[in-house]
């Protein structure tokens, strides 16, 4: 899929994903990173890849404000000097909500202290680690800027990452909710083998709720099939 216009917005993203604990040998003293065992796990749990991204996040000690997390961030590119893609967000686990930053795809894991002893110059600490565990499922709601290559007939591609895609949806949905819609949705056999996420953005004193899709090879006629199939559901639940 493919634009030649790209738009930027701000919005936010929520999944959920199996989490387990990174070795405490690789990170600063006390503290606390988790991987995701399974990333886009809608798809991949389905299809073998040799391309799996990578995402970590490195649990934070209390609530920074956006601005407070962006400069920071801004400084420890400068730093670090080689690409990162950092946001940040909330992580759910174990009834609790803890704030985060997600790093996506770091070249090497003993970067991880680095990057963590940038940010606690910049004054952001990271939460001590409380319990160890292996694999455990969370819902990570990421604050981000979207991307987006205009398709036609309110559909996306994303700019920044391949293999994404967007379309735009009448309502919010709830997360539990948006779980059961997808396995409908992979009911219809040929349109299995994609992850998907609620997914929303600000413009002109307005909020436009989307839902992503990843898989692959992505094509605009794989996007528009599962487009239809969702706003087919939705309309039977509302």
């Amino acid at each position: 899929m493919e634009s030649s216009e790209t738009i930027e917005r701000f919005g936010g993203l929520t999944k959920e994903e199996p989490l387990a604990c990174v070795d405490d040998n690789i990170l600063l003293p006390n503290t606390c990173v988790l991987e995701s065992l399974e990333p886009f796990s809608g798809y991949y749990s389905e299809v073998l890849s040799d391309h799996k991204p990578q995402y970590l996040y490195l649990m934070l000690d209390e609530a920074y404000s956006f601005e407070s997390i962006t400069r920071a961030t801004l400084k420890v590119r400068e730093l670090f000097r080689q690409p990162i893609d950092v946001v940040t967000g909330r992580i759910t686990l174990f009834n609790q909500t803890i704030q985060m930053l997600r790093v996506r795809n770091l070249e090497q894991y003993n970067h991880i202290s680095v990057i963590q002893e940038y940010y606690q110059d910049m004054g952001i600490h990271f939460k001590k680690r409380t319990k160890k565990f292996v694999k455990e499922s969370a819902i990570i709601q990421l604050d981000k800027f979207f991307y987006l290559g205009p398709l036609g007939d309110n559909m996306y591609v994303d700019q920044s990452q391949p293999h994404h895609g967007y379309f735009l949806i009448p309502q919010p949905i709830e997360w539990g909710m948006f779980k059961e819609l997808t396995k409908e949705v992979k009911y219809e056999t040929d349109l299995l083998f994609f992850d998907a996420a609620t997914c929303y953005f600000f413009e002109g004193q307005k909020i436009y709720d989307m839902v992503r899709i990843y898989r692959e090879n992505l094509s605009l006629e794989r996007l528009k099939a599962i487009r239809d199939r969702y706003l087919k559901l939705l309309s039977k639940w509302k």
